[in-house]
């Protein structure tokens, strides 16, 4: 990344502070750089794209060539933006629409090595599932945000405007624990991170 890439990056990371707008957290960035810095990884799933801040820095962190899938027009078109003032634009496929519509249509046979969830919490299960015949073996999912504002650890009763997102992610980690082909390494860091690698491939 040169030191000019480095100074839009920084740019976009303020004014999203600034404005609210939700990326990815600090914490989340330093584990999705050293995860890249260790993996390489060549073909990369995003759900969730925002403005285009976390694509942006796994296409300068690796060769890689990206998916990502976002349900706002006009946060895809600033992604766009950025991504051409950065040089990336021909390493990024964006697609708008609703994650769970349009998935099948992206991930139509292709298969991912890294794969970065980071949008509709609830969602997050289900999303999985899906995708997990589309993740090769040793391949990692980076999901941030999983144990959202410290209510999802043990078991007491989250506030009611909280409390289906904490039960979906509740048993969205029980699930990955459970999953016999999947490791998970819980970050709580942040809002929670999860880092997620297939080890082997799922039973026929």
């Amino acid at each position: 990344m040169t030191d000019a890439q480095q100074s839009i990056l920084d740019g976009v990371h303020d004014l999203a502070r600034r404005e609210y707008i939700m990326i990815l957290s600090d914490e989340c960035r330093e584990v999705l750089q050293r995860l890249f810095a260790e993996h390489s990884p060549k073909r990369v799933l995003e759900i969730g794209t925002a403005i285009g801040y976390s694509s942006s820095i796994m296409a300068l962190s690796s060769d890689c060539v990206i998916d990502t899938v976002e349900k706002d027009c006009e946060r895809i078109a600033k992604a766009k933006q950025l991504w051409k003032s950065l040089g990336i634009v021909d390493k990024i496929n964006a697609y708008t629409g609703d994650s769970e519509e349009i998935l099948p249509k992206v991930t139509d046979g292709k298969t991912y090595d890294f794969i970065f969830i980071d949008a509709g919490k609830s969602a997050y299960k289900r999303q999985l599932e899906f995708l997990l015949p589309h993740l090769e073996v040793g391949g990692i999912t980076l999901c941030d945000d999983v144990l959202y504002l410290g209510l999802v650890k043990g078991d007491s009763y989250p506030p009611h405007k909280h409390r289906t997102i904490v039960r979906n992610m509740r048993e969205f980690l029980a699930y990955v624990e459970n999953h016999p082909c999947l490791e998970m390494q819980l970050y709580e860091e942040g809002n929670g991170i999860a880092v997620i690698k297939k080890i082997k491939s799922e039973s026929k």
